[in-house]
């Protein structure tokens, strides 16, 4: 479309800048002749409105408050081409018009306004075929790009060929991180090329936050309804991309399962982990927030540092597991977006013959240590800070809860009796019957039974130092771990 500029610059209109000229960029879409006291009634975004000065008020400060009218009305200009008798336009009025960059042009009351009408039409009309040829030639580009098979990345580049515009698609809810761009947005960027414009944003329909950013490029920005064309389009796109993503999230989470219950080996499984990007060194995960919340995963899956993975992600309980890259910078950011405490552990890296629900349990005993440190990550194996006297690692946790709590899982287990949970109360009661028996709401004779029967099992006696001593440490490591004792024993 013809801007005021344009306009300006053609000698048989006589048109001359009174004020207002830093707005001489803006885009004419129509002109409108009008000397009605009131022509924001009458006039829409984007017009050049034409005046004989008919009805421009005399005051000057009422003239500033006219342009003020019909400035907020958005139309793109004023001519006046004033008429024998009509008000002489006034300083104040200029002054209004150079503060808010509003373009005031003069012309002789000979021009007729027809002409000037003239020229802006035939500028719109050539604008919209313009457009049209335009848009035809940005659908032709965008389904060879598809045909082509090519990223969505290079497909955005393509459209950046046709228009002549730096391209990026930008979540302004992360704070307006860029989920993809075109090759000469991303050059612009790693160049940290200054185009001394604003890029203009649209939002992109049914995304929620999401928006189509275009800077200048080959081409200056200036045609919106072109770039809500290419909205359109990317819509479309990401519509196809996040319902992708949420089929490889519903069978990467039977697939996750399969392996956590032994249905399926983690060596069956690898070619179609090799298929979802899954390449290099994989690892289970584990998020938790420390105080057990539930995690904010519905979404996960989708963000935009996942673009090259299709991981496994299953929620259990209060945590999340996840059979993902060994990247721990993409763990970490995923921690940040499921809560603000969460933390993740994860397991040894994985090869095609491990046991992918053994390495569950390291990554939920490494998540369980993050917590007690106060990190945000824990790599199982890695830690080398003992805490105390209890065991740093799940092999040891295991051997040690099997050893001597084992015979009192497997009796409560067969006979539905409560030995653990006994002597897990006598020992927080510090030793004290009474509180003890009253706090299992059972007679003190029946604690003393079932504690002779502990000794019995596990040649322990929970009333001496040493057997009180082993009793609590095997009973401190399994809450530790964060595993049940049926799972440790097992």
């Amino acid at each position: 479309m013809i801007s005021v500029n344009q306009l300006a610059a053609i000698p048989s209109l006589g048109l001359r800048f009174l004020a207002g000229a830093s707005g001489g960029g803006r885009l004419v879409t129509w002109a409108h002749s009008c000397d009605l006291r009131d022509p924001w009634m009458w006039c829409e975004r984007g017009d050049v409105v034409m005046t004989t000065g008919g009805g421009l008020p005399k005051d000057p400060p009422e003239q500033a408050e006219w342009i003020g009218y019909l400035i907020d009305s958005q139309v793109s200009a004023l001519v006046i081409a004033p008429r024998p008798g009509a008000p002489d336009v006034t300083a104040e009025l200029l002054d209004v018009a150079d503060r808010r960059g509003f373009p005031v042009l003069s012309a002789s009351f000979d021009l007729h306004f027809v002409t000037l009408a003239r020229t802006v039409i035939e500028s719109a009309v050539e604008s919209e075929r313009q457009r049209l040829a335009t848009i035809t030639r940005l659908y032709d580009v965008y389904w060879q790009a598809l045909h082509a098979r090519g990223s969505f990345a290079d497909r955005i580049s393509a459209l950046e060929g046709t228009t002549g515009w730096a391209l990026e698609v930008r979540d302004r809810g992360a704070g307006g991180e860029v989920m993809f761009a075109g090759r000469l947005a991303s050059d612009q960027r790693s160049n940290r090329v200054d185009t001394a414009v604003d890029p203009v944003q649209i939002p992109i329909p049914g995304t929620g936050d999401v928006v189509l950013s275009a800077a200048p490029g080959r081409l200056p920005v200036n045609d919106r309804a072109l770039l809500q064309h290419l909205g359109g389009l990317i819509a479309l796109e990401l519509e196809h991309d996040a319902a992708q993503r949420d089929w490889f999230r519903n069978s990467g989470q039977d697939m996750l399962a399969s392996l956590l219950d032994e249905v399926v080996t983690l060596a069956a499984a690898w070619p179609a982990l090799r298929h979802r990007g899954m390449t290099n060194s994989l690892v289970i995960a584990c998020w938790s927030s420390s105080d057990g919340g539930a995690l904010n995963h519905e979404t996960i899956h989708r963000q935009v540092f996942l673009q090259k993975y299709w991981p496994l992600l299953l929620p259990r309980s209060a945590m999340l597991i996840g059979l993902v890259p060994r990247d721990l910078e993409l763990l970490e950011a995923m921690a940040a977006k499921l809560a603000l405490d969460c933390a993740v552990g994860v397991s040894t890296t994985l090869t095609a013959n491990s046991n992918v629900a053994e390495a569950a349990r390291q990554a939920q005993l490494a998540v369980a240590r993050a917590h007690e440190q106060g990190k945000t990550m824990n790599v199982y194996g890695e830690d080398y800070d003992d805490v105390g006297f209890l065991p740093s690692s799940l092999e040891a946790t295991r051997r040690q809860v099997r050893d001597v709590l084992g015979p009192l899982v497997v009796h409560d287990r067969t006979s539905e009796g409560e030995l653990v949970n006994s002597v897990k109360v006598f020992l927080r009661n510090d030793g004290a019957w009474k509180q003890s028996a009253d706090e299992l709401k059972i007679h003190r004779q029946t604690l003393v039974y079932r504690l002779r029967r502990v000794e019995e099992l596990t040649g322990l006696k929970p009333t001496s130092t040493e057997g009180s001593a082993m009793l609590w440490l095997a009973l401190s490591s399994a809450e530790r771990s964060k595993l049940t004792l049926e799972e440790l024993v097992d």
